[in-house]
């Protein structure tokens, strides 16, 4: 009789799974559209003739991403001695990139800041804005440029996967972990999917760029390559922007800053205090 019981129980909770794996998926399919503003900034060449008047008509059509991006350009991060005051001096300023990337996050931080208010959100996209500063920093120090968004988006399922399965998603996941690979089976196990599947599925949903896809599918792969190949650098930034303080998920397995490649080690701009100073700001200046 207990084995018949237990049969049943374990039937009922598999059609329960079932049901919440397909709604989730559902859910997924039909997210609100990406913000359209900051999808033309991730397509705009920076080396294409046209950019800068590219980047300001992109801006001029958005006023509210437009005002928080003169807001942030005018914070302590870039410590401007005169007010900027017009998208073109921004962009002269700051630079077509770091403008890109500053639209970009903006553009994230207005989702996060509208989601339900969860304080495991906010650890994710803490963990974000970290992945993207560290990625950018070992970009440039290994003449790979352009890693900031790839940082920043390398975690989108997650936000993908709150908005579909709701507060349940956060509790789920706030508890402790093994690691990220016990994590992800426990996404798996409740939601259909982890937040990489997640994170493939809504990138295409969304029509962000293949490149930007690939980070969102495949940043905890074993096989990113080495931290001179953009999937290896955020990768690697992923896994030192745990180490520093801004995990994804809290974690077991989270110890000392994992081993750099010898070309990046004893580099100031890696070091765990600098690390944490310049994420903080970041995460000051954009919210979250």
């Amino acid at each position: 009789m207990l084995q018949v019981l237990e049969a049943l129980t374990s039937a009922v909770e598999r059609k329960r799974l079932a049901a919440r794996h397909a709604a989730v998926f559902v859910r997924l399919s039909k997210l609100p559209p990406f913000h359209a503003t900051a999808l033309k900034l991730m397509n705009i060449s920076v080396e294409g003739e046209s950019a800068m008047e590219d980047f300001e008509n992109a801006f001029r059509s958005d006023p509210s991403l437009t005002a928080d991006l003169l807001l942030v350009a005018n914070s302590a991060e870039f410590g401007v001695r005169s007010r900027i005051e017009t998208i073109r001096h921004a962009i002269t300023f700051i630079g077509l990139e770091r403008i890109r990337t500053l639209g970009c996050t903006i553009a994230f931080s207005f989702y996060v800041r509208n989601l339900p208010r969860s304080v495991y959100m906010r650890t994710a996209w803490s963990h974000s804005i970290a992945t993207a500063a560290i990625a950018e920093l070992i970009g440039n120090l290994s003449q790979v440029p352009e890693m900031y968004t790839a940082g920043l988006v390398h975690d989108l399922g997650r936000m993908a996967l709150f908005l579909s399965a709701g507060e349940e998603y956060a509790t789920m996941l706030s508890g402790q972990f093994d690691s990220v690979k016990h994590s992800n089976e426990v996404e798996t196990r409740y939601f259909g999917m982890d937040h990489e599947k997640a994170g493939a599925l809504v990138g295409k949903e969304w029509q962000f760029p293949e490149t930007l896809r690939a980070f969102m599918a495949r940043h905890h792969d074993g096989d990113g390559g080495p931290a001179t190949k953009p999937l290896g650098i955020v990768q690697l930034a992923c896994r030192m922007a745990d180490a520093v303080g801004f995990p994804e998920v809290d974690r077991r397995d989270i110890g000392e800053e994992p081993n750099l490649p010898e070309r990046l080690r004893g580099r100031e701009e890696l070091t765990k205090d600098y690390l944490q100073s310049v994420v903080t700001r970041q995460i000051a200046a954009v919210g979250g």
